[in-house]
This record gives structure tokens, sequence and C-alpha cells, in this order.
């Protein structure tokens, strides 16, 4: 007899029943690219320059331009067509990658140039994140979305883990430049899936008052909510230290394996190991239990980052890694599932365009200080410094969860 889809599991019956199967294979096809192009990025810096600070500057182009970028991306997430929002930003993204083949292959491709490029890229993900997360919930349920941002986490991490290993196959045994050429090719693949998703219309804001007015909104409903202004505090805290080491793996990976681009490629799929089995094993968390988590895991994520720093051989390395990329995973999965839940979807672009900037620009400036600082004090040292100061500030968080996740129990009971 047939399986009825009703009967299989959560994650296949999400993937087999609704279009968030087409579109998340074609968003990971793309993202083993963006993933390929990061690790090369990170790379051609390093060998230049072997210096952490122009990592973190690396890393800030990448990642900071969020910031000013984020909060008129969620306003018009709120206001537009997200998925031809979604298409026009990848069909830009293939062709960022495809100049900076072409500038790598002619040796016009320099230091300046190179961290303009990425800034480029940056800015242009950060404009399309709101929309691209706030899509989701116009494919599944909102019953099935702890289980589509669990499967979108999962797929994020096999990418982080395929592309950066191909990456350093690549860099070992072919021309970089045919790196950034396929993530050129397998980008506007995304985009050709893009264009046969049909989704359901989504709620725009009423009472239209500019962009300004709306985006104030935005900002205005985070903090009246005490739960919501935490739990994003929380990932600002080990986003600022914990997945900024993710943007220092080369220089990490230089100071434990011999061979650096072997290095870099381990640890990177190592903590995308650790992300993809922390997300696969991720179940049904009730809203309040995901504020008390988030300080679990990012305390967790700052433990094994001190053990990273300061370890001698790459057996340690590699399960501080694993430890690293699973607390990663299950800080930003139950974070950005209370805002899918919790938010109105009239405001989620907006919320989720605030949570962008933290995602993105947390991780920048942590980067930026801590590779500035191990310029100066040594990679370990910054770190155990950072990750003390992030442990004493999640233990100071725990009163006030305490009391936010009482009105989250309190508020759910009244709505059913």
């Amino acid at each position: 007899m047939p399986v009825s889809r009703r009967s299989l599991p959560a994650p296949l019956r999400v993937l087999l029943g609704t279009q968030l199967g087409p579109f998340y294979a074609g968003n990971g096809l793309s993202l083993v690219g963006t993933w390929m192009q990061r690790t090369a990025c990170g790379w051609l810096v390093w060998d230049w320059t072997h210096s952490a600070f122009w990592l973190g500057i690396l890393s800030a182009g990448d990642l900071l331009p969020g910031v000013v970028v984020g909060p008129f991306a969620g306003v018009a997430a709120d206001r537009w067509d997200r998925l031809r929002q979604n298409v026009l930003a990848q069909i830009a993204s293939a062709v960022l990658a495809a100049l900076t083949a072409i500038l790598l292959a002619t040796n016009h491709l320099g230091l300046v140039s190179i961290v303009l490029l990425v800034t480029a890229q940056g800015t242009l993900t950060a404009a399309i994140q709101p929309a691209r997360m706030a899509m989701v919930q116009q494919i599944v349920a909102r019953e099935d979305m702890g289980t589509a941002v669990a499967l979108n986490s999962v797929i994020v991490n096999l990418t982080r883990m395929i592309g950066p290993a191909v990456a350093g196959a690549m860099i070992l045994h072919a021309d970089i430049v045919w790196i950034f050429t396929v993530n050129a090719a397998v980008t506007f693949g995304f985009v050709l899936i893009l264009a046969t998703l049909r989704i359901a219309p989504h709620v725009r804001p009423p009472g239209r008052r500019g962009f300004l007015g709306d985006m104030a909104d935005g900002f205005t409903h985070i903090l009246r909510d005490q739960a919501l202004w935490l739990i994003l505090l929380a990932m600002l805290c080990g986003g600022s230290i914990v997945r900024a080491m993710m943007e220092l793996i080369p220089a990490i990976a230089a100071g434990t394996f011999r061979q650096n681009a072997t290095g870099l490629a381990v640890l990177t799929s190592a903590a995308a190991f650790g992300a993809v089995t922390s997300g696969l094993v991720m179940g049904r968390v009730r809203a309040s239990n995901m504020l008390y988590g988030v300080l679990l895991w990012w305390g967790l994520g700052a433990v094994a980052a001190m053990v990273l720093t300061q370890a001698r051989g790459p057996v340690l390395a590699v399960a501080a890694a694993v430890v690293l990329g699973a607390a990663i995973t299950r800080g930003l999965v139950s974070t950005q599932t209370f805002v899918q839940l919790t938010t109105p979807d009239a405001l989620r672009g907006r919320v989720l365009g605030v949570h962008g900037i933290i995602a993105r620009g947390s991780p920048a400036l942590g980067a930026l200080v801590i590779g500035l600082a191990a310029d100066r004090i040594g990679l370990a040292r910054a770190v155990e410094v950072s990750s003390g100061a992030l442990l004493l500030s999640l233990v100071a968080l725990v009163p006030r969860t305490r009391n936010a996740a009482a009105k989250v129990d309190a508020a759910a009971s009244r709505s059913f």
C-alpha cells in the first residue's frame, strides 16, 4: 500500500507535501556555491596578508552592511512581493560572482577589490534576507514552522560542510578561479527554480506611514515585547563571540594544522557536522523553553571557542569545532523559530530585518574586534577574554529571562 504523506515524519512531509522541497533544494545548491566562495575569499586574504585583522575586515565587509540595510529590507519584505525580490537578488548575486571570477582570472583582483566585492555581496544578502525568511510562512502551515526553520538550518549547515570541503579540494588541485565560476552557475540555477514557485500571498501592513514610519513600528514592537528583545539580545552577545569564531577559522587552522588549506576545510566541515547533527535531533520546544535554551547553547559555544583556539592537536580542535557548530545552530534556530512564531505576519518582515541586523552584524563586529586583539595579544588569549565576558553576560540575563518566560507561558495559555 502507498504510504500516506500524513504518516511520514514531519521533515519529509513538509518537504514532499509543499513547495518547500524545491525551494530548499535550489537554496541549498546556491549555498554550496556561496560557502565555496566565502572559503576562497578567506583563503586568498589570509594567503596575501597572514593577518587575523584582515580576516576581520573581510568579515565586516560581508556582514556589517546588514546593520544599515536590514531595517529597510524588513519594510520591503512586508510591503512588496517577496518571491520577486528573491529572484532579482539571486540574479544580481550570480553577476557579482561572475565578475569576481573575471577579475581574478585577469589578475585584477587585489586586497581592496576583494573586500569591496564581498561588501557588495554582503549588502545584497542583507537586503534579501528578511524576504527570504518571511517567505517560508507563505509556503508551509504555521504548525510546521519549527520544522521548516530546523530544516533550513540543516541545509545551511550541510552546505557549510560541503562547500568548504569542495573549495579546499579545488584550492589544492585546481585554479581557485573555478570556485567563483561554479558559484555563479549554481546561483543562476536557483533563479530558475524560484521562477517555478507559486506561493500564498502575505498580509501587507495596513495604513502605510512611509518607510520610516513602518520601520519604527517594527522597532517599537520589539521593544514592547520583553521576551523578543531578550532572545535577540542573547543572539547579539552569542553572535559577537561564538559565531565570530567561524570568521576566524583560517587563522585557527594555521595554528593547528600543518597544511592551512586542509585545516580550513576540516575545521569548517567539523563545525558544519555538529550543526547538522544538532538540527536533525532538535524536536518541538515550547517558546518559553527556547528562551532558556539559547542562554545554555551560547554558553556552551563560548567554552568550545576557548578549547578550539587553545587546542594544539587536530583531534581536540575538531571535537571543539563540532560542539561549536552544534551550539551556534541551536542558538540560531531557537531564536528564528521564536521570532517567526510570536510575530504577526504584517510585522514579520520588519522584525526579521532586525533579526538579520544582529545575525549578520554581530559576528562581523566580533571578528573585527577579536582579530584586532589577536594580532596584539594572540588569538587564544583574545578568545579567552571575550568568551569569559560572554559567559558573565549570559548569567546576568537569567533573572530577566525567567520573568519573560513566565509571560510567554501565560500568553500561550490564554490563546487556548
